[in-house]
Formats: C-alpha cells, sequence, structure tokens
C-alpha cells in the first residue's frame, strides 16, 4: 500500500513548493475577506437599526463569511479541469498503465488539497474566537469545530465524485469549463454559501434541501457556530452517503461509456 503514501507526498511537494506563496495569500485572503465582511454587515446592520438578523449579530456573521469561503475551497479541492485538462491534452493514457485507477489516484490528489484547506479553516476560526468574538471559549465549540471541519472534509468527497462526472463528460464534449463554473455557482447558491439560508423564504428552502448542496455548505457552518445538533450531524451524513452513491454510480457508468472514445496522444 506504499503508492498511496506516495501520491500524497508528492502532492504535499507540490503544495508547498511555494511555500511563502502559499501563506502569504491565506493571509492575505482571510484579512481581506474579514475586512470585507465587517465592513459590510456593519453597515447592513446600522443601516436597519438592528443588532442582529435572522439569529446573526455581527461578530456571528463576519464568522460565517470568514468560513463559507474556506468550506467552499475544502469541497472544491483541486482546481478547474483536475480531469478534463488531461483528457484534452492526451495525458490521461498515463492512468490506463498506474496499477491503480484514475479514480483512486485523483481521489488522493484531490483530498490532499482538501486537507489543507480544512488546517486553514481550523487557524481561521481558532484566531477569530480567541480575539474578535465576544463570547468565552468552551470546550464545546472546539467539538463543534472538529464536527464541522468533519462535514467539509465527507462533502469533499461528495462533491468529488459529483465534479468528476462533470468533468468525464469532456470525454464527449470540447469543452466543460463552463459547465464546471455553473456547478461552482449552484454549490454556493444553492448551498447558503452566498448568503445564509435563513435569509432565504421558507418556500426555497424547502426546494433546496432536496439537492446536496445545502449539506455540503451551510449545515457543516452552522455546525461550526454550534446551532445544528448531533441529530442533523448523523442526517447530513447520511444524506451525503446517499447522494455519494448517486454520484459515484454515475462516475461508474460515464467512465465506462467514456473509455470506447477515448484516444490518447499518439493514438
Amino acid at each position: 500500500m506504499k503508492w498511496w503514501t506516495s501520491i500524497i507526498s508528492q502532492e504535499i511537494k507540490k503544495i508547498l513548493s511555494y511555500r511563502s506563496d502559499f501563506w502569504v495569500t491565506f493571509v492575505g485572503q482571510t484579512a481581506i475577506q474579514l475586512v470585507i465582511a465587517r465592513a459590510l454587515w456593519s453597515s447592513v446592520f446600522e443601516s436597519q437599526g438592528v443588532v442582529s438578523m435572522q439569529g446573526f449579530n455581527l461578530e456571528t456573521m463576519t464568522l460565517y463569511y470568514l468560513i463559507a469561503p474556506v468550506g467552499t475551497r475544502i469541497l472544491l479541492g483541486e482546481s478547474f479541469g483536475f480531469i478534463s485538462r488531461e483528457i484534452y491534452d492526451g495525458t490521461f493514457t498515463k492512468y490506463l498503465l498506474y496499477p491503480l485507477s484514475f479514480v483512486q489516484y485523483k481521489t488522493l490528489t484531490y483530498l490532499t488539497n482538501s486537507l489543507f484547506y480544512v488546517l486553514q479553516l481550523f487557524i481561521i476560526v481558532m484566531l477569530y474566537r480567541m480575539f474578535f468574538m465576544k463570547a468565552a471559549f468552551e470546550p464545546t465549540m472546539f467539538l463543534n469545530l472538529m464536527a464541522g471541519m468533519a462535514l467539509f472534509f465527507i462533502g469533499a468527497v461528495v462533491y468529488l465524485s459529483l465534479g468528476m462526472a462533470v468533468e468525464l463528460i469532456s470525454l464527449w464534449a470540447d469543452n466543460v469549463w463552463s459547465l464546471m463554473v455553473m456547478l461552482r455557482f449552484f454549490t454556493a447558491f444553492l448551498g447558503g454559501g452566498f448568503i445564509p439560508m435563513s435569509f432565504y423564504p421558507e418556500w426555497a428552502r424547502r426546494i433546496m434541501y432536496l439537492t446536496p448542496f445545502p449539506y455540503l455548505v451551510s449545515t457543516p457552518i452552522r455546525t461550526i457556530m454550534g446551532d445544528v445538533s448531533g441529530a442533523e450531524v448523523m442526517k447530513c451524513i447520511l444524506v451525503m452517503g446517499v447522494w455519494w452513491v448517486i454520484f459515484r454510480v454515475s462516475v461508474h457508468f460515464i467512465w465506462r461509456s467514456g473509455q470506447k472514445r477515448y484516444t490518447g496522444v499518439g493514438q
């Protein structure tokens, strides 16, 4: 089983090949997100003449908008085209020669990237709670953070299968970039990445919860913020498990059909 440790080690080296850029980008993005979130929602609360909206005050709303973009990056793992790029340039052939399937290889590289964003999320939430939130830090907060990070990581596994299904369409289509953009948009819009789910009308929330996206984004965020019960966490895991099976079967079907059309460089 040394092959999987080798792949993970190689991916970590790739991520850390520009360590300064990695951490400067992380700190810069976090600072910008913090300033924008506090400025925006401070103005909203002030203009409305209230100290809370839909159960959020300025501190918790700022925390929400710090968690949401990092949590989304956990789900997204690798960048656009993590499969389609190699199909288009013909290098996808190498996975047909490896002693493991492309699904296993891509899962390891994708989730290694997701784990780095999980680490970033942990640092961001801990620092924000220590220096910006007025509430005293309690052990339950740490447990909520760990549970939320676990849900985000499980969500990354689910999103990976969904992303694979979309990317493999490149075996037939000349460009799937727009499909991936749409997938990211719907993930954020229907999942509560743009605004908290509580701000949507009740009828809209009922429709959204028929999709997997609120369980991938909103529920993990609310778990970290301590707004979700243990029963809801278990329901989230169960629902994501069902969707993972659906997406995984779709990947298997698309790949089995697409193999007949794939041609690598020189073929």
